[in-house]
C-alpha cells in the first residue's frame, strides 16, 4: 500500500467549486495535509465548494475516514459543503458500510 503521494489544490479562475486530489493511503496522517489544503480556501470567498477527488485513494483506514468527517465538519463551520468525489470501489464499500457515503458524498 502507498503512502500519501499527493494533494493538490485546484480552484479555477471563476469557479465557485475547489478540487482537493488526494492521491495514497489516506490515515490519520493525513490530517495535517488535508487541513493545509482547507486553510486557503475557506477563508477564500470565491470556494463556495470543495470536491475532494479520491479516485486515486488505494487505502483508508478508520483514521483516515477521521480526517474526511472533521475536513466536512470544518468546511461546514464555514458554510462550505465539502464533499468525496470519484470515490473507487474499495472506498467506496467502505464509505457504505459505515453509513459515511450519505455524510460525504451526497450532493
Amino acid at each position: 500500500m502507498g503512502e500519501i503521494s499527493a494533494v493538490t489544490v485546484l480552484v479555477p479562475e471563476g469557479s465557485a467549486t475547489a478540487e482537493i486530489m488526494l492521491a495514497g493511503r489516506v490515515d490519520r496522517s493525513a490530517d495535517a495535509l488535508l487541513d493545509e489544503a482547507l486553510e486557503s480556501l475557506l477563508i477564500d470567498p470565491q470556494v463556495r465548494r470543495i470536491e475532494v477527488d479520491v479516485a486515486l485513494v488505494d487505502s483508508c483506514d478508520y483514521g483516515g475516514l477521521t480526517v474526511f468527517i472533521r475536513a466536512q465538519h470544518l468546511a461546514a463551520d464555514f458554510g462550505v459543503p465539502l464533499r468525496l468525489v470519484q470515490a473507487g470501489p474499495l472506498l467506496l464499500r467502505v464509505l457504505n458500510a459505515t453509513g459515511l457515503s450519505r455524510l460525504l458524498t451526497a450532493a
